[in-house]
């Protein structure tokens, strides 16, 4: 017996939701289930997230960010030894304002991976907090 797979864009695609269960299980469940593993954790599901999604285009990751909720994703500068995206929205500022311990290393996780994916250089993502919105630096040797 064969199981198939729903891909995650069909997922995204297809289902609409609003953001409150999704920030309920994200923000308080999960980080009380994982305990002091959970950025760790999350981090490493950004990256399988990202390996399933095989985002090959910046359009993509926009996209992607933009269906699953994370908010609205944009790169804001190209270095040598990386690049910097900005993430940001009303859902973003919001969770800056409401959530007391908010991370984004899920996030952060799926960038460093979907770059890697795309230039073939190992990736580290790190998210940097901001009053209304977040930086990510993606770094790659």
């Amino acid at each position: 017996m064969t199981q198939n797979k729903t891909s995650l864009a069909t997922i995204l695609a297809n289902l609409q939701s609003t953001s409150s269960g999704y920030d309920l299980l994200r923000y308080i469940g999960l980080p009380e289930v994982l305990g002091q593993d959970s950025n760790l954790i999350l981090y490493v599901m950004g990256k399988n997230f990202a390996r399933q999604a095989e985002c090959a285009t910046y359009d993509e990751i926009q996209e992607f960010f933009q269906h699953a909720g994370w908010g609205e994703i944009r790169l804001i500068q190209e270095k040598r030894r990386g690049f910097i995206y900005q993430l940001d929205g009303e859902l973003v500022k919001a969770r800056l304002e409401t959530i007391k311990d908010i991370d984004f290393h899920l996030e952060a996780g799926f960038l460093a991976e979907t770059i890697f994916q795309q230039t073939n250089k190992s990736c580290e993502g790190l998210a940097e907090l901001k009053k209304d919105h977040v930086l990510f630096h993606v770094l790659h040797n």
